[in-house]
């Protein structure tokens, strides 16, 4: 009788293992460097009873037996022959797929919703593989490996960790295992498709589009004969892939194509709108919401319910043509929020949950995060009303990719939570940068794929085998603090903006010194070296970015131009090894080079920066847009009864304020020698970052304007005087903002020619 245990040991990670205590000799692989086992695959067709099979189609079986012959070279030097059939010389065998199944191996007591079941048996006289589809062979394959103590961390050749040994045996066992999640997505730009390292770790499943689709459904050219399809905007109708989604006719074509796509074969289709806000705003489609449902991130009124309304339509006549097809719509935007009416979702919908408003750093349900505990909300009563639900989301800080970030403990709480609540799938847009993510990113599709397993025990596992048994415990050190750091952060700002709180000197001088002991550790074994190097190289971007952006706040915007210009050099040469990504060096020209660029500009000779203003500036929120009227340009003022805020040195929401999507005032006031507004010389305030729209006053006095994070300078010259002066910018940061930011965010200088 087999034994059901639960796994208490790192070998293969997996909740439930089917065992066969034995103390019958071992099976040998390989024998003193030389093979002593074939490996057989079937050339012909498989099997048709076995389910999940496509009839007549030859399996990839020769792609799995390629990789455990690749492997058991790297870890033997001895190369495993490949055969139609086993030798007659009784010599041990592996069988492989349809090979295994012809020779005996059962699949059918593998309950796998995805046909992702696989098996692997070894009976003391050969070893028989197997998957319900070509992937879950070749994940079998990996998870032999595994047994050997092979792993695969990350998808690089400096990730591939195996043993060196010169005999490979197996004793007797039978292991059996399905993915815990249905769909398991990850990926990102320059980093798609099956590649090995995804599969051996879990990624797979049936492929649900989840991406922005209406664009598919609805030829533009039809506007001409029927205008009323498409959305309304300003009392006006206009052509685009935006639809009035309350229209009979539109909701027709609408369907009809839908339903085209699944019949050519398309079983889970998107059904998804374009990103943006192009929502119509006809009467009919308005109706449908519900004012009282606001959206938080926004305020604007959620349009969950008219969405809904249309998926319901499309679902029904979805599942008259085929009722095992799946839709999918993303829970986005402003229609993030469960419907407002208690409806139950048609069976064939599945909501994917998309929080790209909500903070990058915290759990689901965090109680320091109120955005956080507010997607919980949103999870609940999603899955309160959908019969299916899933996940996509970000595996990175959206907007920097720089420093070392890590999700270890929000992925550890988060998937077995969606598990939980009935989540089927999961999409992880995942920038691999490795030198900076790389535990996380691991730990994310081990979860995915079994949201059971023991995550300590991964990470663990992780530790000592990709550093070393004497750098792992110093590794695991580095990379807990760091995952603690963002855990305890009591600030929500996206991008670059919280950096600072997480890499004060104290904690980059505590990581440093892990990183060197490591380094010490390491020294002597070059595969350990260079993984702690990769840390390394990751910790000194975080160094770098707390030494430029220091410049910059001091108004040494030629300093920062210098540390800027090395530490693009390097991301540089990240990318171009395969260890790095080019949103890195994107996202530095973008939110670094941009700011650090013009202010080098700005203050280049023969030009002077003369001052940077204070830090501390007075605030108060204008929702009714009355500041102008009510004077608060003027100096006579009185701004006592305002805020006291940070600017550059921290954002509203590291203050404890809410990002309000209103009017922002700000006050300061500064003092010029009277040689500084000498006649003939010119005087600019150079504005380095604002978070809206914004208008400048000096002394009461317009002096221009400034494009949402956008830097610009204003000529002050005519406003300014002797003494003290008073500067006074209007802020519009009515619009959306996905990075809890708010109004002036850099330095603003005051700068003489």
């Amino acid at each position: 009788m087999r034994d059901v245990t639960t796994i208490s040991a790192i070998g293969v990670f997996l909740a439930v293992v089917v065992c066969i205590p034995t103390s019958a000799a071992a099976l040998d692989i390989v024998r003193d460097g030389k093979p002593a086992a074939t490996i057989v695959i079937d050339r012909g067709k498989s099997p048709p009873a076995e389910r999940g099979r496509k009839r007549g189609v030859m399996p990839s079986d020769a792609k799995a037996a390629a990789v455990l012959v690749d492997w058991v070279r790297k870890m033997t030097g001895a190369e495993l022959p490949i055969a139609a059939e086993a030798p007659a010389d009784g010599a041990p065998v592996i069988y492989i797929g349809a090979a295994a199944v012809k020779a005996g191996l059962k699949l059918d007591a593998i309950d796998s919703p995805g046909h992702e079941g696989l098996r692997l048996l070894c009976d003391g006289k050969r070893v028989l593989l197997a998957g319900q589809d070509d992937t879950a062979t070749l994940r079998a394959v990996c998870r032999l490996l595994e047994r050997w103590g092979c792993r695969y961390f990350i998808d690089h050749p400096l990730g591939e960790v195996y043993p060196r040994t010169k005999t490979l045996t197996l004793e007797q066992f039978d292991h059996s295992e399905r993915p815990g999640l249905l769909y398991r997505s990850i990926w990102g730009s320059q980093w798609g498709g099956n590649t090995l390292w995804k599969t051996w770790n879990g990624a797979g499943g049936p492929r649900f589009a989840t991406g922005h689709a209406w664009g598919q459904y609805v030829p533009k050219n039809l506007f001409k004969e029927h205008p009323e399809y498409f959305h309304e905007r300003a009392g006006q109708r206009e052509a685009s892939d935006w639809y009035c989604t309350s229209n009979p006719g539109l909701r027709e074509v609408f369907a009809d194509a839908v339903v085209a796509r699944i019949k050519a074969g398309s079983q889970y289709p998107s059904i998804s709108p374009p990103d943006g806000r192009g929502y119509c705003q006809c009467d009919a489609c308005r109706a449908q919401d519900d004012s009282r449902r606001l959206e938080p991130s926004s305020g604007h009124v959620s349009i969950t319910d008219r969405y809904v309304d249309f998926y319901q339509f499309v679902a029904r006549r979805a599942a008259k043509a085929n009722p095992d097809a799946v839709l999918n719509f993303y829970c986005y935007a402003d229609y993030t929020q469960a419907p407002a009416k208690k409806i139950k979702l048609e069976p064939n919908l599945c909501a994917w949950i998309a929080p790209i408003r909500y903070c990058r750093f915290h759990a689901i349900g965090h109680t320091d995060c109120p955005s956080r505990v507010q997607l919980g909300q949103v999870v609940d009563e999603w899955a309160e009303c959908a019969q299916k639900i899933a996940y996509r989301t970000y595996n990175y800080n959206l907007s920097e990719t720089l420093v070392p970030f890590s999700l270890i403990s929000v992925w550890k709480q988060d998937i077995p939570y969606l598990k939980q609540k009935g989540c089927i799938g999961i999409n992880l847009e995942t920038l691999a940068n490795w030198q900076i993510y790389g535990p996380h990113i691991y730990l994310s599709i081990r979860l995915a794929y079994d949201p059971a397993t023991p995550a300590d025990l991964v990470m663990d596992d992780f530790y000592a085998k990709f550093y070393g048994p004497r750098a792992g415990p110093l590794m695991k050190e580095y990379w807990t603090a760091i995952d603690r750091e963002f855990v305890d952060l009591r600030c929500h700002a996206g991008s670059f903006f919280a950096l600072h709180l997480v890499y004060t000197p104290e904690f980059l001088k505590r990581c440093q010194s892990l990183l060197d002991r490591a380094a010490a550790a390491a020294k002597g074994d070059e595969q350990y070296a260079a993984r702690v190097q990769m840390a390394a190289d990751g910790l000194r971007n975080a160094a770098q970015y707390i030494a430029l952006r220091e410049a910059m706040n001091r108004g040494d915007f030629a300093r920062a131009k210098e540390v800027y210009d090395d530490l693009l050099a390097r991301n540089e040469e990240h990318q171009k090894s395969g260890l790095g990504n080019h949103y890195t060096v994107n996202y530095l020209k973008r939110f670094l080079g941009t700011y650090v660029s013009a202010g080098a500009a700005a203050t280049a000779a023969p030009r002077k920066m003369l001052q940077v203003l204070p830090d501390m500036w007075r605030l108060a929120y204008d929702p009714e847009d009355q500041g102008v009227e009510k004077g608060f340009a003027q100096p006579a003022f009185d701004d006592s009864a305002w805020r006291s805020v940070a600017t550059f040195g921290n954002s509203l929401d590291a203050q404890g304020l809410s990002d309000r999507q209103t009017i922002l005032w700000y006050r300061t006031r500064f003092s010029l020698p009277a040689e500084a507004v000498k006649k003939g010389k010119k005087l600019v305030l150079f504005f380095t970052d604002v978070d809206g729209n914004a208008s400048v006053y000096v002394n009461g006095k317009p002096v221009g304007d400034g494009k949402k994070r956008q830097p610009f300078e204003v000529d002050i010259t005519a406003a300014a005087k002797p003494g003290e002066n008073l500067v006074a910018v209007r802020v519009d940061h009515s619009n959306i903002t996905e990075l809890f930011l708010g109004g002036i965010i850099r330095p603003v200088l005051v700068i003489g020619e």
